[in-house]
Formats: structure tokens, C-alpha cells, sequence
């Protein structure tokens, strides 16, 4: 299942020689095989001067015992950009046997990287005074350099008149030959941007001839290389903007890149001479891509310019704010004393004020990581890595926090990479078994389902809950492969126990938000199924509440080709996220599963108890079945049988247990299994 994976994963041993790879290494070196791969080394698939580099970075690596992690790299080809890690090989004993390498594709985000360069590029052109035809021939022609298979017309209006004219062209023949008629007559061919004026008119239109996909990170570009062709005409009148805006962000007006780098090396230098504190600090916004999703990207673009402004206020004077592309944001800020916690609260608390938006109602949270000067890093450079390594260690506890790099991250850095080998090791081993909670019914006293929870058998840590890696498979790709593999486990156990005599029951599956999501999910359940033979209706697929609303047109339609397998749905964690009545109704849904935080502290909590009951009876109005989640206690358990809830599922009545424990369970022998 590693061939599944987008990622580059290889070892080789200590001379070089590819000793296995995946699918992805294989095909980019041209072959077909892995067989064809392992024993050959760079040189024989490279250049020397290619293959003496790497074997150069690959033998420090073994020498040293020491990993080299998170290293950007040109591939070989030139085509892309990889984020390259490599550890050492060892042997149980510790002995340095080979070299592991994992690479990805950062090239997205290098592209967004360019495309910034070029805007500045631009707009640093446009500072020193050049021309006006020049420049927009410059312009041009860089269009064309940066959009891979496009080509670019800049079209003006003639003064005193509307007609068009075309004042620059990039080299290709489809722009240098085109005349205004095809560009506004054929509007298909063409994707047009206004160039706006000073006064608020149009100067003309910017033509680019080839497909921008979805890439809204290229829309945003070519809309702020509009506005510079704009300020180009209007340069005689627009002077001190041009330097603004070669040096700072277009949308929200803050420094950016550029400008922060020049800044902050002068802070740092200061600092030295002061003896003031600076700390750097990365902030990113929580979930803002499901915003741009939702809303599209003219709110999220809004919603930028608030938190924009709510930072800088927060910020005040003796700080330096920059956007550095989407919604990430650097913090430089400087004071007298080492406590910089109660302005990063003040930060974090303007951001999260509440504000409505297209007429949403919304509050925002961010995760931000920060690095102090000397303390954690002696140069701009390794206070950005190490700012923006604790701003991650933010996002993987859950996010909306704030966290103070330590030196351990980078330990757990390397823990991680070495971890997520071993992930990969696991599905190609098979190294996942199911245990399984018994769902009771407690007015019978019998188990009306169980729900699958799966446990990794890890060779030398023994038995992992998904705790300690499901969260990892998620960020790798990993849990689709997983979580199709807990998928036909379960089936294939269910109809088992159902051969052995034991009462059919619903067996529970929990599928995350990467497989749900996934193209082929459908046809994965309906072969899973087939291949038990275990009937659909036995088998109930349990999806978060929050998973459903990134997407609801699109997740009725995948729930509704499960239905018409005749496969059951639930929400999971039911009353965390943000469903109403009329979304709720427009989901096919047999089962609503209250979230055990509803359930953790009644009868002692007022609240949980009342938003218990009020799930109960919205799942009696909507006619679906309701089952409590985490019941661990004799209170609870009669708080949800008066209160109408008769299914219940926790320690009370059994931990998940192995699939061996279940017909001890199932045939009455055992009531409770701690």
C-alpha cells in the first residue's frame, strides 16, 4: 500500500545501492519495476554530478548517524520542488546499515513563492522609472515565463475614446497576432482582468490565453499585476504608492516578505546594541481554507483584511507585522523584558472576536509558535524555522494556541519522520487489528451492535490506540489505506461471527474525512462487502458532524450512494459541530451518536444535560435512532434511559475488547469486560 502514497520513499545501503522504493521513486527514474530499481545506484540512473551530490548528502548522513530533515530540493528534472528528509538506516543493535530518504512536492507552494518574486519583481521595475512600453512588454513577457503554456496581451483604452488597443504582447504568436475583437468576441479562449485607474475607471484589460484551473493563489497574483499595469499609467500620480507596494502585501497593506526581511535584520541589530528582547512569532489562521471553500474567496479575501487590521492594532507599536502569503502572518516584536505571553493573548483575543461575514455569523481562532532572538535562534533564518516548527506543534494539539519553541520539537521532529516510516512499514505489513465496544440496549440487556476500533501491533511498542497515529496518518495519506483495511477487517469479522451462530448485529465503522472524501469510497464499501459476503445492512459507516459540513451538497451525494448499497449511516460526536434542523433532514441518516463530552460530567452539569435531551428528542423529531457515547457510570446511564435514550455505549458496560471476547459477550457468558 506505500506505492499508494504521493510521496518519495527509498533506502539504500551503505553503498548506495537501492535496496527497496516505492512506486512513485520507481516511476520517476523511468522503470518499470522495483526489481529493476534495487541493487542500482545514482549513477546509474543520473548524471555523475547529480549522483556525487546525492551520494555526497547521503554518506554525511550515514557517517554521522545524524538525520538531515526538511532540506528543499530542485528535483533532478527541474520540474519540481521537493522538501527532502533522510535518516540513517540502523540495524536492531543501533549499527548504521543504509540511508532512508521521504520527499514531497512543495511545488505548490514554491509557485506561490514565484509568483510573489515576480510581483515584486514588478513592481521594483516600476519604482526605478522605467517607461511605460518597456515596462509593459516586461510584464508580458514574464506572464508568460511564470504560467507555464500561456501567453499575454495587455489591451488599452485609446485616450478620449473606448476602443481598444493592444499595447504589449508576450513572444508567443497567439498574443504578439491578437486583435481586440478575439479577445472580448471569444471570451472562452480568454481570462480577462480589469487594469483599474486611479480615478476608479479602467485603463484597459490583462489577456491570458491558456487554463488558470482553480489556482486561487494565481488569481489573486493576476489581479494585483492588473493593478500595477494600473499604477504604471498613473505612475506620475502614484509615485510614493509604487514603493509601497513593492514592498508590501496588496490586499492587506502590511509589510511584506521583502520589506520584513529588511526590517527585522535592523531590529535584531538593535537589539544586540540594546539589549532589548525580540521574539518572532508565525501565526496561522485556523481552518481558513473552509471559509474560502464556503463563502468563496472574495469573503476570504475580506475576512484577510480584518484580521489584517485586528493583528496591527493588537500589536501596537514596538512590533512589525507582515503577510507572507494566504493566511500565514510574521510577528517581529520587540520589548524590555522576556514575557511576551500577554501580547500574544492580546492577539490571540482580537482575533478571535466575533464578526459576521456574507451574513454568517463567525469566530475565528489561530495557532501560533514562537521563537525568541539569542534563545532560540542567533539569525533571522533559524528564528522563521523554529518559529514556524512550534506554530505546527500548535496545529497538531488541536490547534487555536500558542506555544514557545523548545529544542525537544526538533527531536520530535525527527521522531516523527522516523514514525511515519514505521506507519508506512505497518500498512505494508498489515499491521492493524480491530478491537470492538459492544453497543447495549438497556431496556433488553442484549448488544444491538458493535462498533470497530482499530489498534496498531506495533513490533516493538506493542499495542498503540489511534491516539498515537491516526493523527499522523491523516497528515501522511496513510489513513485511506488504513482505514480501507479497517473497513474490510470488520466486514469480513462480522460475517464471521454470524457463520458461528452469534446473533447478527451492526457493526460500527468510523471513516475519516480523507477516505470519505475519496473518489473511489463507494466502490471500496461495496467491495469490502463483497468479499465478506457480509449483508450491507449489517454495516453502518459513522462520519463527524464536522466532516459533513465542510461539504453538504457534497456529502449527501456520497451518503446517498451508501444508502443505495443499503449500507446505514450515523454522525459521530454528535452536538460538536454546526449542523441545523433543515441540514440534518437533507442527510439520509438511520443513527445520531451524542458525543461523550455531553455525557462526561452528568448528572453534575446543568448544561450537558439539557443539550443531551434536547439531541434525544431532535432525533425522535427527525425519526432516527439515538446512541449515547462514553457512559461510564450508573447516574448516567439513568439520566439517558428517562430521558429517552435506551442505546448506550462505555466503560460501564465494556471496554473494546478483541474480536476473541465478543461471543463470550454476544452468548450472555460475560456482562461487563473491564
Amino acid at each position: 500500500m506505500i506505492n499508494h502514497v504521493p510521496d518519495y520513499i527509498y533506502a539504500k545501503d551503505l553503498d548506495g545501492r537501492f535496496l527497496f522504493a516505492n512506486a512513485a521513486v520507481v516511476s520517476n527514474n523511468g522503470l518499470d519495476s522495483v526489481q529493476e530499481l534495487i541493487g542500482l545506484t545514482d549513477f546509474d540512473l543520473h548524471p555523475s554530478k547529480a549522483a556525487e551530490e546525492i551520494a555526497a548528502i547521503e554518506r554525511r548522513v550515514m557517517d554521522s548517524g545524524e538525520p538531515d530533515l526538511g532540506v528543499e530540493e530542485l528535483s533532478l528534472k527541474g520540474n519540481r520542488w521537493l522538501m527532502m528528509s533522510r535518516v540513517p538506516l540502523k540495524d536492531k543493535t543501533g549499527k548504521v546499515m543504509g540511508v532512508v530518504g521521504a520527499s514531497r512536492d512543495i511545488s505548490a507552494r514554491k509557485r506561490a513563492e514565484l509568483l510573489m518574486k515576480a510581483q515584486a519583481r514588478l513592481l521594483q521595475t516600476l519604482a526605478r522609472g522605467a517607461n511605460l512600453s518597456p515596462f509593459l512588454k516586461e510584464v508580458a513577457d514574464l506572464l508568460e515565463e511564470v504560467i507555464q503554456g500561456a501567453a499575454a496581451a495587455i489591451l488599452l483604452h485609446r485616450r478620449g475614446g473606448e476602443a481598444l488597443h493592444l499595447a504589449a504582447a508576450s513572444p508567443t504568436t497567439r498574443a504578439a497576432s491578437v486583435l481586440p475583437s478575439d479577445i472580448v468576441g471569444i471570451p472562452a479562449l480568454w481570462r480577462c482582468f480589469a487594469i483599474p485607474s486611479g480615478e476608479g475607471e479602467q485603463h484597459g484589460l490583462l489577456a491570458i490565453h491558456g487554463s488558470l484551473g482553480q489556482d486561487a493563489s494565481l488569481s489573486e497574483f493576476l489581479v494585483g499585476v492588473a493593478q500595477t499595469i494600473g499604477i504604471a499609467i498613473d505612475r506620475h500620480h502614484d509615485a510614493e504608492r509604487i514603493a509601497f507596494l513593492a514592498e508590501h502585501d496588496a490586499l492587506t497593506g502590511l509589510p511584506n516578505r521583502t520589506l520584513l526581511d529588511r526590517k527585522l535584520a535592523g531590529i535584531l541589530e538593535l537589539a544586540i546594541e540594546s539589549a532589548s528582547e525580540v521574539a518572532v512569532v508565525f501565526l496561522d489562521l485556523d481552518n481558513f481554507k473552509l471559509v474560502n471553500d464556503s463563502l468563496g474567496h472574495a469573503v476570504g479575501d475580506t475576512l484577510l483584511q480584518v484580521v489584517a487590521n485586528r493583528i496591527s492594532e493588537a500589536v501596537g507599536q514596538g512590533g512589525l507585522v507582515s503577510r507572507v502569503g494566504g493566511d500565514e502572518f510574521i510577528i517581529a516584536l520587540q520589548q524590555t523584558d522576556e514575557d511576551f505571553l500577554p501580547r500574544l493573548t492580546r492577539i490571540r483575543n482580537a482575533i478571535g472576536q466575533p464578526l459576521t461575514l456574507a451574513g454568517m455569523a463567525m469566530q475565528l481562532t489561530c495557532s501560533m509558535g514562537m521563537a525568541r532572538f539569542l534563545a532560540h535562534g542567533k539569525t533571522a533564518a533559524e528564528l522563521f524555522v523554529n518559529a514556524d516548527m512550534a506554530m505546527y506543534c500548535v496545529k497538531e494539539s488541536g490547534r487555536n494556541g500558542i506555544r514557545t519553541f523548545e529544542p525537544a520539537m526538533a527531536e520530535n521532529a525527527r521522531l516523527k519522520l522516523g514514525r511515519t516510516e514505521e506507519l508506512r512499514r505497518a500498512v505494508e505489513l498489515d499491521e492493524f487489528v480491530l478491537h470492538f465496544q459492544p453497543q447495549k440496549d438497556m431496556q433488553t440487556g442484549e448488544v444491538i451492535g458493535l462498533e470497530a476500533l482499530v489498534r496498531w501491533n506495533h513490533p516493538t511498542d506493542g499495542l498503540l490506540f489511534p491516539a498515537d497515529f491516526i493523527p499522523l496518518a491523516e497528515e501522511s495519506g496513510l489513513i485511506v489505506p488504513i482505514g480501507d483495511a479497517v473497513l474490510r477487517k470488520a466486514c469480513q469479522q462480522a460475517e464471521e461471527w454470524q457463520a458461528m451462530g452469534l446473533p447478527a448485529v451492526t457493526i460500527g465503522v468510523n471513516m475519516s474525512a480523507r477516505q470519505f472524501q475519496e473518489s473511489g469510497m463507494t466502490r471500496q464499501v461495496a467491495a469490502a462487502l463483497a468479499e465478506s459476503g457480509l449483508e450491507p445492512r449489517w454495516l453502518e459507516i459513522e462520519v463527524t458532524e464536522s466532516l459533513l459540513m465542510r461539504d453538504v451538497h457534497g456529502a449527501v451525494a456520497k451518503m446517498n450512494e451508501l444508502n443505495d448499497l443499503g449500507v446505514s449511516l450515523a454522525i459521530d460526536d454528535f452536538g460538536t459541530g454546526y449542523s441545523n434542523l433543515s441540514t440534518l433532514k437533507s442527510f439520509p441518516l438511520s443513527r445520531l451518536k451524542i458525543d461523550r463530552s455531553f455525557i462526561t460530567d452528568i448528572p453534575g452539569d446543568a448544561d450537558d444535560m439539557a443539550i443531551t435531551s434536547a439531541i434525544i428528542s431532535l432525533a425522535r423529531t427527525l425519526e432516527l435512532d439515538v446512541i449515547a457515547e462514553g457512559v461510564e457510570t450508573e447516574e448516567q446511564a439513568h439520566f439517558l434511559s428517562v430521558a429517552g435514550c435506551f442505546a448506550v455505549q462505555g466503560y460501564l458496560f465494556s471496554r473494546p475488547v478483541p474480536a476473541g471476547q465478543i461471543p463470550l459477550l454476544m452468548q450472555g457468558r460475560a456482562t461487563k469486560v473491564d
